[in-house]
């Protein structure tokens, strides 16, 4: 059997090529959100930190997604047609991928360009020489910009397909596109969506099996495999200086070790290797919850003495010089419901590690504030995305898409990046994607 291509964009294009109107869903249409530079102030930040807006709405709205190119920008992926719970997504609407300069260097974006607004269910972007990868489930796409020019060249083509999207936890659909260190293309998926994976028209029989976990894509050798199984919906991953992967996650434990071929215990389903015997269980020795009730009862402030709650979003493991030297080395996370980061420290034991919980930083006084993604920037700062939301994953209380920031968490004086090739962030992209 052969599964049909479902490009989403071709609908928007049909209807017309103006981009369509954004929308409230938010029940409440009185509710408005603190101004950007408020929220900024809002944080509680450690003495010599400062936070800053970077951009903020209109200039970019419900960013889910970032990646920085070797020219030191930002690009955004905005999703837009995310939806609340009964309507999923709203697929009137499109969603883009915007790319951010800061060319003066002064911590804030003064160039803005759209690469394309022609795509409907992005949750990832990550860019490559000679063009932009983007993920829009049930499909893995690439763009091509072969000059550079950040136009695209052509339509997207379908690269992989085959990622479903649930009925009910649509919330855990793939996500999460970012170079190796071995120049694979990595994703994310959620325990509820699972997907056979190939290239369009691949016979079923022949399809990758995923059940949740870590995936990686060869984009010279065209090949796709499961690096990891398991868990529930991890939406955040980086690697240390040694190259070890690590990635976050949800309600069955918040911190991973990227252990190849691992199978990782899940809470429901079962392993799609009948032999394993027992799944492995999280790398750290602490929850951001009271377990000993419910993951649900972690929502709402309740966790905040445990580190906030159950839900984790966004990760990275900063390896700059421009934060004081105990954040060298350090595993940080959005924590959602906590609206704060978390900050752990991995340590070696056995053949493994131990992921041990530091003091939270940055907590959120912005009720609004809902952070998605963390990178460190070209300049060594910190850059967070805030989706700017009252709901959550589980929204039940409609998307306000009006709204969206990006912030920039810096220590002292930034120091200027000398030249392209010392930003850590794109050496994995550049030198050994080739290979």
């Amino acid at each position: 059997m052969r599964i049909p291509v479902i490009l989403f964009f071709v609908m928007a294009l049909l209807c017309a090529d103006e981009f369509p109107k954004v929308y409230n869903g938010e029940r409440n249409q009185k509710r408005e959100p603190i101004s950007p530079d408020a929220a900024a102030r809002a944080f509680q930040v450690p003495a010599g930190f400062k936070v800053t807006v970077f951009a903020a709405e209109p200039e970019v709205r419900n960013p889910i997604a970032m990646a920085w190119d070797i020219k030191k920008r930002m690009w955004v992926a905005e999703n837009y047609t995310y939806a609340e719970k009964g309507k999923r997504f709203d697929l009137s609407l499109r969603d883009r991928i915007v790319i951010f300069e800061d060319r003066d260097r002064d911590g804030k974006a003064e160039r803005r360009k759209v690469f394309t607004d022609k795509l409907q269910m992005l949750t990832s972007v990550e860019v490559q020489p000679g063009g932009v990868w983007a993920m829009c489930p049930p499909q893995l796409l690439f763009i091509p910009d072969r000059d550079g020019d950040d136009i695209p060249d052509s339509e997207p083509e379908v690269i992989l397909d085959g990622f479903t999207v649930a009925k009910s936890n649509y919330h855990n659909l793939a996500n999460g596109l970012r170079w190796g260190p071995d120049g694979w293309l990595y994703g994310r998926c959620g325990g509820s969506c699972p997907g056979n994976v190939g290239a369009p028209g691949t016979l079923d029989e022949e399809r990758v099996p995923l059940r949740g976990g870590i995936w990686r894509y060869h984009p010279k050798r065209k090949f796709f495999e499961v690096v990891v199984h398991g868990t529930t919906n991890p939406w955040g991953h980086d690697w240390d200086q040694n190259g070890e992967g690590f990635f976050i996650n949800t309600v069955n434990g918040h911190l991973w070790h990227m252990i190849p071929g691992g199978h990782f215990d899940r809470p429901f389903g079962r392993s799609i290797n009948p032999l394993v015997y027992e799944e492995i269980q999280m790398h750290a020795d602490h929850w951001h919850f009271d377990k000993t009730g419910s993951w649900t009862k972690s929502r709402g402030g309740a966790a905040n003495e445990f580190g906030g709650g159950h839900a984790h979003i966004g990760m990275c493991i900063y390896q700059g010089d421009h934060l004081p030297e105990e954040w060298r080395g350090k595993l940080l996370t959005w924590n959602q419901h906590g609206r704060r980061l978390n900050r752990e420290r991995l340590e070696r034991q056995g053949s493994g590690y131990v992921a041990r919980h530091e003091p939270d930083q940055f907590l959120a006084g912005d009720e609004w504030f809902r952070g998605l993604d963390i990178r460190e920037g070209p300049d060594g700062a910190l850059y967070g995305l805030d989706w700017s939301d009252t709901g959550e994953c589980h929204d039940h209380t409609g998307v306000h898409r009006t709204s969206g920031r990006i912030y920039r968490f810096s220590y002292g004086e930034t120091k200027e990046v000398p030249s392209a090739s010392s930003f850590k962030g794109q050496k994995f992209n550049y030198t050994r994607n080739a290979s």
